[in-house]
């Protein structure tokens, strides 16, 4: 039997509207682990914010995380592939910002598989976490396993080891100008993965690549790759699989890039495809 490598995306994609895994998604996942397939996990997140009923699976070995800046290991619970940011690049990303007048934006960076944030940032969230002001999975996203730290914004040793950023505003238009400004640069890539962020890592890095050196590593013949996502941070991904997947509830744009269309990620649409290739 041929050995499949799925590749994963975690938000709009395996994890529902209520950021949970369906019981239907998780028991054909385990099955084809069992079966000896590779179920990789192909995130922006960092590992740590991989949600934890992901760890039910039994048998995940790797994980393509932070838009593919970092390739983990998790036997030998290792990065065997890491790329940072340009020194001094995050600092003159917030620093833009800080001088663009918006309102309402917090922002977080990824260094050596931590979350780290500003405490201030992480107050206010928790103030008005029962306010409405804030989507619910935003909020138990930002108030679960990060580092805070007090002037964050100003921290040289973190922001200069960052392998990836992201910046959230209330204002989706301050997203888009962000990023429209900065995509054109040859030293830093920007993309988004949910409404009104941007995320920035180096040139050159995106869920395609983290892929790409995963199967080569494992001797996976790219036609032999499944990848799953739904929005422009998958795009890579997607087209750089055999079998690229995106779901039902991906704009037109991800459709467009991949193989293949399925059922939207509040109804197993990863596991509806699973069992269709593989006949389970």
């Amino acid at each position: 039997m041929e050995k499949y490598i799925i590749a994963v995306d975690m938000d709009g994609t395996l994890l529902n509207s209520e950021n949970k895994i369906s019981e239907r998604n998780r028991n054909v996942l385990q099955r084809l682990i069992d079966d000896g397939h590779y179920v990789v996990p192909a995130t922006g997140r960092t590992r740590e914010l991989i949600p934890q009923e992901f760890s039910v699976l039994r048998g995940v070995k790797w994980g393509i995380v932070e838009n593919g800046c970092v390739v983990w290991d998790y036997d030998k619970n290792e990065m065997i592939w890491r790329k940072t940011m340009p020194k001094g690049m995050v600092r003159k990303i917030l620093k833009e910002v800080e001088n663009s007048g918006a309102k309402g934006w917090i922002a977080e960076a990824y260094a050596n598989g931590i979350a780290y944030s500003d405490a201030d940032a992480r107050d206010y969230v928790a103030s008005v976490a029962d306010k409405d002001l804030l989507e619910k999975t935003f909020v138990d996203y930002f108030l679960s396993r990060h580092k805070y730290v007090k002037d964050f914004y100003h921290q040289e040793d973190i922001l200069d080891q960052a392998e990836k950023i992201n910046i959230y505003f209330d204002d989706m238009e301050n997203s888009r100008e962000l990023r429209e400004k900065w995509k054109d640069l040859d030293d830093v890539a920007v993309t988004t993965s949910i409404s009104g962020n941007a995320e920035f890592n180096a040139a050159g890095v995106d869920k395609g690549v983290g892929l790409a050196m995963l199967r080569t590593k494992l001797g996976i013949d790219r036609m032999h790759v499944i990848a799953f996502g739904d929005n422009e941070n998958d795009l890579e991904m997607l087209e750089g699989a055999g079998i690229g997947v995106a779901m039902g509830n991906s704009k037109q744009y991800v459709k467009d890039a991949a193989n293949e269309v399925t059922g939207d990620n509040d109804h197993d649409g990863v596991a509806e495809f699973l069992e269709r290739f593989f006949g389970l």
